[in-house]
């Protein structure tokens, strides 16, 4: 068969919504070693790609693979065969901005070119010369005939491999977590990426790495941002002390913004020392009085029914905003042992 060649990339948006500009694609690391990969896997190179070249807004190369390889013998075959038709481009981004409402990498630098079965490019297919006649083809793709042979070839497996080493292998294969993987685990973990997303951005950090692990950056500093400004409004609002700052932030940085402000919003605000000594108790809580007043508490048996009353009301007691037997045995306890005329009252309407 002739020489086959491939359009690598062009200015169409990808299956991630963005658009990688030709003329700003830097070829020039990558010539010095124009590894042709399989699948983006750094171990699978099945031959070398030549004649790197730029027409209009598409980057072309021929692919030359490598028969010493069961794998390289394999790609070919199923390349000349029309069953893989596609290529698919890895680059580190240096510059980016949005045109148009895209998202368009205006720079990068191309570091692999792997053979794919489906491409985040739809219009990185195969092309073919042959003689001095040119002919582009954007293939639609073939259905496979013969899954089980399709399988044993994509595994580089012997012909009369059973069912069971098949399995096996593919399992093997599932349980080997690459360097993407990890990366995708850890920022679900760390809240940065939803479970239910994962399979996109796997195939994110595999093609472009530098792609994925930029989002990973931008979403750390925008919860930075949110942390920060969540401790500010915190320490302002007396609920912590600047002493505490540093701690809630690391708190906010490493479990997230979402258990960050429940904390803060359990935690009660420090009063003045103007506000304790003032006999203006405005806006006090069952808290505050315990706190700074207890006599005054203590001395004031309905009050300390009301400002229960107002707790159990805010806390959703259930009871109409009055106090019911289960909240208080959680809540205030010391209220039943100082009431216990209230603890019958409430026992024996249960």
């Amino acid at each position: 068969m002739d020489k086959i060649s491939f359009v690598i990339s062009d200015e169409s948006v990808n299956s991630y919504g963005y658009i990688v500009k030709t003329e700003g694609i830097d070829t020039t690391a990558f010539e010095r070693n124009p590894v042709m990969l399989y699948m983006h896997e750094r171990k699978t190179v099945v031959g070398r790609w030549e004649n790197i070249r730029k027409e209009g807004n598409k980057l072309l190369a021929d692919a030359v693979f490598d028969e010493s390889t069961e794998l390289g013998k394999t790609v070919k075959a199923q390349v000349e065969n029309g069953f893989l038709r596609s290529a698919s481009i890895g680059v580190d981004i240096i510059e980016d901005t949005v045109i148009n409402g895209i998202k368009t990498i205006t720079k990068c630098s191309l570091f692999e070119v792997s053979i794919v079965d489906i491409p985040a490019n739809q219009n990185a297919l195969k092309l073919y010369r042959k003689g001095s006649r040119k002919r582009l083809t954007l293939e639609t793709p073939q259905k496979v005939e013969d899954l089980r042979a399709e399988i044993i070839s994509l595994l580089g497996l012997a012909d009369d491999v059973s069912d069971e080493d098949i399995i096996a292998e593919i399992q093997t294969l599932l349980n080997v977590p690459d360097e993407a993987s990890t990366e995708v685990e850890n920022a679900i973990k760390a809240g940065f990426v939803e479970s239910k997303d994962k399979g996109n951005f796997l195939t994110m950090a595999r093609i472009s790495p530098q792609t994925f692990r930029s989002f990973v950056s931008g979403e750390k500093e925008k919860r930075k941002k949110a942390v920060l400004a969540a401790v500010d409004a915190a320490l302002y609002d007396r609920r912590i002390g600047f002493a505490q700052k540093e701690i809630f932030a690391r708190i906010g940085n490493e479990m997230g913004l979402e258990t960050l402000s429940l904390l803060l919003g359990s935690m009660p605000k420090v009063r003045k020392i103007s506000e304790i000594l003032s006999k203006d108790r405005k806006g006090w809580t069952l808290t505050d009085y315990r706190k700074y007043a207890p006599n005054e508490l203590r001395k004031n048996p309905k009050l300390y029914a009301e400002l229960i009353d107002k707790e159990n009301s805010i806390a959703g007691g259930g009871n109409g905003g009055k106090q019911t037997l289960d909240y208080l045995r959680k809540h205030n306890p010391e209220y039943l042992r100082e009431h216990p005329e209230e603890y019958e009252k409430l026992l024996t309407n249960i």
